[in-house]
């Protein structure tokens, strides 16, 4: 019998052979937002797939390049809580200076006066739990493991 939830919305417990439809998600670009929800997808067994215009995972990267470093802070916690836990246990393997982190120098990012070189401003030294440098091309190829992406794919229309 179908009872009213705290906002007024009627409820009903009854499975009474209804079928719902199975959510299929289309992502488009195996960036770093797409690949970590991917990750997040298969991580609550919901089917997904994901394309990239690119001809291969590494097709934007030129040898010996490491790519952009990317500071992540206030972000950080909503990224370990999409990932499995394997690959939250890898992502030190991301990090811009990994033994630097591991000895504690985070980063102060300061900032200097080019013309006197003074030093202006810099921010305070955090624990790694709060803001860490990953390196973009390792944080992509890490947020790939397990993934299947469509390459060579361009997304043109969407039709309901």
């Amino acid at each position: 019998m179908p009872t009213n939830d705290a906002f007024g919305v009627e409820v009903s417990n009854a499975s009474d052979n209804i079928q719902k439809p199975k959510t299929h998600v289309l992502i488009i670009s195996a960036g770093i937002s797409g690949l970590a929800l991917a990750q997040s997808l298969q991580r609550h067994s919901i089917s997904f797939t994901i394309f990239d215009r690119e001809p291969s995972p590494s097709a934007r990267h030129n040898k010996g390049n490491l790519g952009w470093g990317l500071t992540n802070h206030w972000s950080l916690d909503a990224l370990r809580s999409l990932l499995p836990d394997e690959l939250v246990q890898r992502l030190p393997e991301t990090y811009v200076d990994r033994e630097a982190v591991e000895v504690g120098r985070t980063g102060t990012f300061p900032f200097y006066d080019l013309s006197t070189g003074e030093l202006k401003a810099s921010v305070p030294q955090v624990e790694e739990k709060s803001r860490v440098r990953i390196e973009r091309r390792r944080l992509r190829e890490l947020l790939g493991v397990g993934v299947e992406v469509k390459v060579g794919a361009f997304f043109r229309e969407l039709r309901c």
